[in-house]
């Protein structure tokens, strides 16, 4: 756990920073401010148009007294790469388009939830 902390809070900054001064140099300071304004802006617009779209989903499921664990994972990932697209950075915004695109989020979660399974089993196993 402390190594996600200190990868988060000194080394995610260090990294971001320097991307954004080599493409400063690429795109120039008005260019690179753009980038960051735009991608934001449309990582944005698309987290909402989606974020409905999940509301809308776990709401009928909700209704039909369906299980919506898989709506509220696919909220919460999607609420995340929001985030991630609100924060300046190249990085970030990698990880929030791999959050905002539907399919890769569902990896992405398929992933984690395969992962915290097994965790979980060898945790019961050693007991």
């Amino acid at each position: 756990m402390s190594y996600f902390i200190v990868f988060f809070m000194i080394v995610l900054p260090v990294l971001e920073i320097w991307i954004l001064i080599k493409l400063g140099g690429y795109f120039g300071a008005i260019g690179t401010l753009a980038l960051i304004i735009g991608t934001a802006g449309v990582g944005i617009l698309i987290a909402k148009h989606q974020g409905l779209g999940i509301l809308f989903n776990l709401q009928s499921k909700f209704s039909q007294g369906k299980q919506a664990l898989h709506g509220v994972l696919e909220g919460v990932a999607l609420l995340v790469g929001a985030f991630f697209f609100m924060v300046p950075g190249a990085i970030t915004d990698l990880a929030g388009i791999c959050l905002i695109i539907p399919q890769l989020r569902r990896l992405i979660i398929r992933t984690a939830l395969d992962k915290i399974i097994v965790e979980i089993k060898k945790r019961e196993l050693r007991r």
